[in-house]
């Protein structure tokens, strides 16, 4: 795994017990981290699927990037070991007296100037790892070979009519009375996160859509973006800026400014947004830093067939099969068409 993905596979658990840790990390270097986590997960996801491809098969261009990116995590996991280590190499041992004043003194004086470092680390660490990011993009080679034409089925579940949905009403009604109950019992500044989760076909996109235009009008702004299994963050970013009622002039921002300015945006908005067909954590978790917490309450819902991914996005919603009923009436609509 170490040559496939250099340093990655130990680098993204230090990652962790940095947030979990107890380092008393900035704000900033904590959302840094965060950051860094989703990308290198992404990264490292692509090369293990570079590793597959056979070599005759692979893109040069490839070749160079995933070179780089081991490279930079090595040089990432050095910079992360050596503020471990500084950290935990001032942890005291039992001291008394003069000994322990002294110690408490130098703690203090040294932990500001540690902590103001790696602050300017992990900044450098996240312009360098969305250079290589943006990098690649530049530089794709999108070959001109003919695709079939899809259709996309999600676009139906968006612009059907509830009343020609069978049972989608109870259980719109349903999660929209969780919602409701939860926004009485959790503090607005938490938010409030619901993740539909169920398999192919059994009608997530259709009931998140139902609830969106049920109490989309309850809020100050609202967007309904789809991801897939292969997302253009930088597309879904403008499309929730498009959305959210959010004009921006410049079309050539990179996926660093677009979370930016959406962060901005809905800083200070009652929002709710609806992330449609999640399949990879890393890509929630690079969504999810567009759409900030605040103090004014916002809602969210997910939606996915992976259970994984919705127990960790949260709120985990399961999406119920139609009734013995319903699955009646369906079936006498379809005698009667």
């Amino acid at each position: 795994m170490e040559i496939v993905a250099g340093a990655l596979p130990s680098l993204l658990p230090k990652l962790a017990e940095l947030l979990a840790g107890e380092y008393n990390l900035q704000k900033e270097v904590k959302g840094g981290i965060i950051f860094l986590q989703a990308e290198l997960e992404s990264m490292q996801g692509a090369l293990e699927k570079i590793a597959k491809t056979p070599a005759d098969k692979l893109d040069d261009q490839d070749k160079v990037w995933a070179r780089k990116v081991k490279e930079m995590s090595y040089d990432i996991e050095d910079t992360i070991d050596a503020y471990m280590v500084r950290c935990k190499g001032r942890e005291p041992v039992e001291q008394h007296g003069f000994n322990k004043a002294i110690d408490k003194t130098l703690k203090w004086f040294w932990q500001p100037k540690i902590r103001r470092k790696i602050a300017t680390e992990i900044r450098e660490i996240k312009s360098r790892v969305i250079e290589e990011h943006e990098r690649r993009r530049r530089y794709e080679v999108s070959l001109a070979v003919d695709k079939p034409v899809t259709v996309d089925p999600r676009l139906f579940a968006q612009y059907t009519e509830v009343k020609e949905l069978v049972g989608i009403d109870e259980a719109r009604d349903e999660l929209i009375s969780k919602i409701m109950i939860e926004e009485n019992e959790v503090p607005l500044k938490q938010g409030r996160i619901f993740s539909i989760v169920g398999f192919g076909g059994l009608g997530k996109t259709t009931l998140a859509n139902a609830v969106y235009k049920k109490i989309r009008v309850q809020f100050d702004c609202y967007a309904f973006v789809s991801v897939s299994q292969t997302p253009d963050l930088k597309k879904l970013y403008n499309g929730l800026l498009y959305d959210l009622g959010k004009s921006i002039n410049e079309e050539t921002l990179g996926e660093r400014r677009l979370i930016e300015v959406l962060r901005e945006f809905l800083e200070d908005k009652r929002y709710f947004v609806v992330v449609d067909d999640v399949w990879d954590i890393s890509v929630w978790k690079m969504i999810r830093c567009a759409l900030p917490d605040n103090d004014v309450g916002y809602t969210i819902i997910t939606t996915t067939r992976i259970s994984h991914v919705a127990e960790q996005a949260g709120g985990a919603y399961n999406m119920k099969p139609l009734s013995l009923n319903n699955s009646r009436k369906l079936l006498y609509r379809g005698i009667n068409v």
